[in-house]
């Protein structure tokens, strides 16, 4: 590790990161949100302040497990949590591998992730790594650009509200089907901690940053807390209405290649200037096909958003209603993304068949 001095998450920090970490998070549930929320405050309160480290302060040969929460996030307010589900996760993931964890990483730091990763470090009394492994939210716990860089999800470990850990050991590269089943069973969610790797390859396909920029945004208001990400607007307009899609997704746009955990929606948007043209967003809960006129404009990986009019929040394509006023924006994803291996990996779509 080099010198310098760590950046240190209290609960001043916190309260920034909260809502950084909502600028881009899509599909936010509220009372979820809120519990993430008060767990990580909980924690901090309880353990102290978190260390931040920088990918290059991470111990090379150290190991460091990802965290997320995995599910439906509105069970995580159904459903409360003990506030051991964390450390049993990782406890179990050293157990499996044979080795001390060093330091957390959240797998993404969109909304209820970015909270319950920093409640982990706290609870396990780890570090956290400045970074994440998708730079934005997608589906599957496969889509990471760790997978990207040759580096397994399992062996991974579930934590249950109910007490429940459950290893997964596999080589395969996808192990979203097999942990979706066992999530639903044990109550609708759980912690996952998984993606054991030594520091060295973790600083070599992490997405750096994302979680000091999301307490950097959390202290700036309206259009400024988009701005770290030059977000690119595709239009302006009005929602037109809402439509069941097709729900084609998966690599090159062939129907069927994945199976996701959610409900295809088509958002027509009339655009209120210029050329006046229709857009057809297709949407996973996230965004991940703008058509204009019948032309795709943009896909997947990169960030589809579409933002409230009157006061600028990203709006969950749940709560999309005809006649609200929106405008779609684009936020480029990390580089890793836009390579063929990368876009086969986040479903990118050329066509809708």
């Amino acid at each position: 590790m080099t010198g310098g001095q760590d950046r240190m998450i209290g609960p001043g920090e916190l309260e920034q990161l909260a809502v950084g970490a909502r600028v881009l998070a899509a599909g936010t549930e509220e009372s979820a949100y809120q519990v993430a929320l008060d767990w990580a405050a909980a924690e901090l309160a309880a353990h102290g302040p978190v260390r931040l480290l920088t990918a290059d302060r991470v111990d090379p040969a150290g190991l460091c497990v990802a965290v997320t929460l995995a599910g439906a996030s509105a069970a995580l307010a159904e459903s409360l949590p003990t506030g051991f589900e964390p450390v049993r996760a990782v406890r179990a993931v050293e157990r499996v591998t044979g080795r001390t964890a060093h330091a957390v990483v959240p797998l993404n730091t969109a909304a209820e992730n970015a909270l319950i990763a920093l409640a982990t470090a706290a609870r396990c009394g780890l570090p956290l790594v400045d970074g994440d492994g998708c730079g934005r939210v997608l589906p599957l716990l496969e889509q990471t650009l760790f997978t990207l860089a040759g580096v397994r999800a399992a062996p991974l470990a579930l934590a249950t509200p109910g007490g429940d850990v459950i290893t997964v050991e596999s080589d395969r590269s996808s192990v979203e089907e097999v942990v979706r089943p066992l999530v639903m069973a044990a109550g609708g969610w759980a912690v996952v901690a998984g993606y054991p790797m030594d520091g060295a390859a973790l600083a070599a396909c992490l997405v750096p940053g994302t979680v000091s920029r999301a307490i950097e945004v959390g202290s700036l208001e309206g259009p400024a807390r988009y701005a770290a990400w030059r977000p690119r607007r595709l239009c302006r307009g009005r929602i037109a209405a809402l439509e069941p899609s097709p729900g084609l997704y998966g690599p090159q746009g062939a129907a069927g290649a994945v199976s996701l955990p959610s409900r295809p929606t088509s958002v027509l948007v009339d655009e209120d200037a210029g050329l006046r043209r229709r857009f057809r967003l297709e949407a996973h809960n996230e965004v991940l096909l703008v058509l204009a006129d019948g032309a795709v404009v943009a896909s997947a990986p990169d960030h589809i958003l579409l933002v409230t009019g009157t006061d600028g929040r990203v709006l969950d394509v749940e709560r999309a209603l005809p006649g609200l006023a929106v405008e779609v924006v684009v936020i480029e994803a990390a580089p890793a993304w836009h390579t063929p291996a990368g876009r086969v990996l986040a479903g990118a779509i050329g066509t809708l068949t």
